[in-house]
């Protein structure tokens, strides 16, 4: 298959080779994927020479593949990894609700975006592994991410799992502060809409670092730290939730523990992208129960069933009131 690679990376597949090649990729098992990725990557390719209108003719023959299909669930991401262990190292898992990936490159900078309703998994060459949730960004520099040196910007919501290196950290870049790990488990919410920046860690430590105060923080396993926006600080707690509570939204899930309903209604703003708004309803009652993060019409059924209230619409949003 070497030779047919080869012939895809530099767009000179025919029609029938390419059929070939997708059949080879779909019967491949993951194992054999993530080898020859990890095989490429030590290689140490050099990628500088490399100019925007060979990316840009990349990102066209991916177009190319993407378009007409409404799904990646079969498989296409292998194909995309095959011409990422060249200029763009990192793999991306499309799942079966994904309409489409939207990839972009400016000034050398990959930019992985998903929008409302969509999920993504992205696996980079060092095999850290990052689940990405709905209204998110990741950005990272293919000609500076190597194994020294492991930095990428993060929007939204994300699942990590960060491959153990103790020499090179994995850094993460936020607007408002800098998440610096070896080898670790954490789920990191950072929506631009919310007021705070949370982070809940399962496994291994992190050091936080505030961009406002430069306030720094390490935080220890079954903690969670929320970052406030306004003023830059810092506050931790322990958590007792398994960790499913904190990831239920890879599952289409909204849980909620004894949450007021103001803040029930913040997160839902926040994940439909729909502002709502409480008329002579108590936003300090308290909200225990599943919502689905994908039906925003069930959501508003619930919650007016609940509190009885009811539901009206303006231009520009959802009014709950009784």
């Amino acid at each position: 298959m070497t030779n047919i690679e080869e012939k895809y990376r530099t767009g000179r597949l025919t029609k029938e080779e390419l059929l070939q090649f997708r059949e080879f990729v779909n019967q491949s098992t993951d194992a054999e994927q993530s080898a020859a990725m990890e095989a490429h990557w030590q290689e140490d390719i050099d990628t500088s020479h490399v100019n925007e209108a060979e990316i840009d003719a990349i990102q066209e023959r991916l177009d190319e593949q993407i378009s007409g299909s409404q799904t990646l669930h079969r498989r296409l991401w292998h194909i995309l990894e095959r011409v990422a262990v060249v200029l763009l190292p990192i793999c991306l898992i499309g799942l079966g609700y994904l309409s489409y990936e939207r990839l972009r490159s400016t000034d050398n900078l990959l930019t992985i975006s998903t929008r409302h309703g969509e999920q993504t998994s992205i696996t980079f060459p060092d095999s850290t592994h990052v689940q990405v949730n709905e209204q998110s960004t990741v950005s990272y520099r293919p000609q500076v991410f190597t194994p020294n040196k492991r930095e990428i910007d993060f929007q939204g919501e994300g699942y990590f799992e960060v491959h153990r290196d103790s020499r090179h950290p994995f850094i993460i870049h936020t607007p408002d502060m800098s998440v610096t790990v070896t080898g670790t488990k954490f789920n990191l919410t950072n929506y631009p809409q919310s007021a705070t920046v949370t982070l809940c860690l399962f496994e291994g430590s992190v050091s936080l670092r505030s961009m406002k105060t430069q306030e720094q923080i390490t935080v220890k396993p079954h903690e969670r730290c929320v970052l406030n926006r306004h003023t830059g600080h810092f506050s931790v707690e322990p958590f007792d939730e398994d960790e499913a509570y904190y990831t239920a939204w890879q599952r289409h899930e909204l849980v909620f523990h004894s949450v007021p309903l103001r803040q029930v209604v913040q997160k839902l703003s926040v994940v439909y992208g729909v502002e709502i708004e409480l008329k002579n309803v108590n936003t300090d009652d308290y909200f225990t129960g599943t919502l689905p993060s994908s039906d925003f019409g069930k959501c508003m059924v619930v919650i007016s069933d609940l509190y009885r209230c009811k539901v009206s619409r303006t231009d520009k949003s959802v009014i709950l009131s009784r």
